[in-house]
């Protein structure tokens, strides 16, 4: 911090020297011969200026160490010239004030205030040079993001057995909150922002325990006692509070606060786009506070963000570690952290094909639809950041593609799509359908079901308790189902699609089987555009379903025709989808 502070004031401190030098008058004039002096030389009578400048300059040191202690003062190069440059205007007026009661006026103030003003213009013109250049030169920042753009199709599934989705983190909070009487002298702290991650392979949703104010700190002794644990994808899971003395936090004050001793122990390195510390937990429970962090350009705010690193805070100890974002320990699951995450998400839907064309033409330009992105957990253990992308337009309500952020790398894959509502559409229509209730929907993540990008939104009700799953087919808003569980909603899900004429052949728990028997009800329906068929086989309760799009000959068929079929079957279910159509009695 001592750093920052005095680096800051290098303009000021050149300022005060230019006034306590006395320049020689140029226009007086002297008889030939005369020897004179044209070096600049200190004078008595400059003093004052030099005590009453000193003194100006111990204020400035003592305020800007202030400043810096508590706001964390950015040690960004553009940002310290900056510094510089107020600094140095508010030292070349203080001068000129009190230089005006000395004899050290005239010309000779002239000359001091030229050469005072000359720094200031030249610090001005590196700020704006530098400001200019963050502020236009955005392609370099869209192209340092490693991403991969994908079809759709490609999008994360379901398997059997495998629950991906995760409880909302206002449930999470909800029940948290509901269990804070876990905690000794629970009235002197709130419960901290939820985090998703891996704990011994499992997700989970932890979240500090925090303080409630300055003077409940120190009523605490300055310790936290713990943080809460929970299953992050069972809808059933009570959190868990785990007891250990934590010493360093977010709302922690002076040097026990998270940021301030990352800031103090990693000198060089800044916060990325102003993210707070996260808190994670290793395989043993130590709690630690994870922060992203990089070194910008010179005379720029632009980040790359292939070259970011991470910072972990032991919350115990209060020691401090870098780690290369490719060299991570396998505990750290969000290396980014949300705010950096976001901030990605901006840059590559915006900046990718430069200034220019974010304000004319807009070509390629597609916006976050939320401001903050989604955690969810992905197959392989990582923790995946979703977020889906809208036209720049204030009317568009379809979404252009969305993207997952790994979490731990930092890769960002971008699943292209045609013809799907947006997060805000789908939220809207799960909304309307509990309008009675007065429910709302959260956490909209696309999954890809049956071969479709699927919404798959949790449903709260006004104290933000779970009341159930809400899936959607992104094309079409007339297929949606519900369930008390992930397992149960994409059941219903898939029997909404059977229903509707989609193809089922990608379900889980769906088995393909062979069927053959004689016709014992049929009938024509329509659904849709197309026509279809109903059968039962004598001896089967199961209404199976051909499309005549597929299958012509199919809507010829008669009661009492011998067939035979391959026919998509929802275990449980009394609806078959048939892939496969072969009736003996048509020639």
């Amino acid at each position: 911090m001592l750093y920052i502070t005095l680096t800051s004031l290098i303009a000021p401190l050149l300022i005060w020297l230019v006034f306590l030098i006395k320049f020689p008058t140029r226009n007086k004039v002297f008889p030939r011969g005369t020897k004179t002096n044209t070096r600049p030389i200190i004078t008595i009578n400059q003093k004052f200026v030099l005590l009453l400048g000193i003194a100006v300059l111990i204020v400035m040191i003592i305020v800007k160490s202030i400043i810096t202690y508590f706001y964390l003062s950015s040690r960004n190069t553009l940002s310290i010239l900056g510094a510089n440059l107020i600094w140095g205007a508010i030292m070349l007026a203080i001068m000129f004030l009190l230089t005006l009661g000395s004899d050290n006026r005239s010309t000779t103030m002239k000359t001091q205030v030229r050469i005072s003003g000359s720094i200031l213009i030249v610090i001005l013109i590196l700020v704006a040079i530098g400001e200019a250049h963050s502020y236009f030169s955005v392609k370099p920042v869209a192209n340092s993001i490693r991403s991969e753009k994908v079809d759709s199709e490609s999008a994360p599934t379901f398997k059997k057995g495998v629950t991906p989705v995760a409880l909302s983190p206002k449930t999470v909070k909800n029940r948290m909150n509901k269990n804070m009487s876990d905690v000794p002298n629970s009235q002197y702290f709130q419960l901290g922002d939820i985090q998703a991650q891996y704990y011994k392979g499992k997700p989970v949703y932890i979240a500090p325990v925090e303080f409630d104010g300055f003077f409940k700190y120190y009523s605490a002794h300055q310790t936290v006692p713990g943080y809460f644990i929970i299953d992050a994808t069972s809808v059933n899971a009570e959190p868990h509070f785990v007891k250990t003395k934590i010493k360093y936090t977010n709302t922690s004050y002076f040097n026990r606060n998270a940021w301030r001793r990352i800031y103090s122990q990693n000198p060089t390195w800044l916060a990325a786009n102003g993210s707070r510390p996260q808190l994670e937990v290793d395989d043993n429970g130590t709690p630690y506070y994870v922060q992203t962090t990089y070194k910008s350009m010179a005379l720029s705010h632009r980040i790359n963000y292939s070259k970011l690193h991470v910072v972990a805070l032991n919350a115990e100890t209060g020691k401090t570690k870098l780690y290369e974002l490719n060299h991570l320990p396998k505990w750290i699951d969000e290396g980014i952290t949300t705010e950096v995450a976001d901030s990605m998400n901006e840059a590559y839907g915006k900046y990718q094909r430069g200034f220019l064309n974010m304000y004319l033409s807009k070509t390629g330009i597609q916006l976050p639809t939320s401001d903050s992105v989604i955690s969810t957990f992905d197959k392989q253990g990582n923790v995946q950041y979703f977020t889906d992308f809208t036209n720049p337009r204030s009317d568009a309500d379809s979404a252009l593609g969305y993207s997952m952020i790994n979490a731990r790398t930092g890769k960002l894959v971008y699943y292209k799509t045609h013809g799907i509502m947006d997060s805000d559409g789908a939220k809207a229509n799960a909304n309307n359908n509990y309008k009675a209730q007065q429910w709302k929907s959260s956490m909209p993540v696309i999954y890809n079901i049956n071969g479709k990008p699927t919404w798959v939104l949790s449903i709260l009700d006004d104290t933000n308790a779970f009341r159930g799953y809400y899936y959607i087919d992104a094309s079409d808003q007339s297929v949606h189902a519900t369930g008390d569980n992930a397992n149960e909603a994409v059941e219903n899900f898939r029997q909404a699609l059977i229903d509707n004429g989609s193809n089922a052949g990608n379900t889980s728990q769906g088995k393909k089987r062979q069927i053959s028997g004689k016709i014992d009800r049929a009938v024509i329906t329509t659904k849709g555009s197309n026509q279809v068929l109903l059968f039962t086989l004598e001896g089967s309760n199961t209404i199976y379903t051909v499309d005549g799009e597929d299958y012509q000959k199919a809507l010829l068929t008669r009661t009492g025709d011998e067939v035979k079929a391959t026919a998509q079957v929802v275990n449980g279910k009394s609806i078959g989808n048939v892939t496969k159509f072969s009736n003996s009695n048509l020639k």
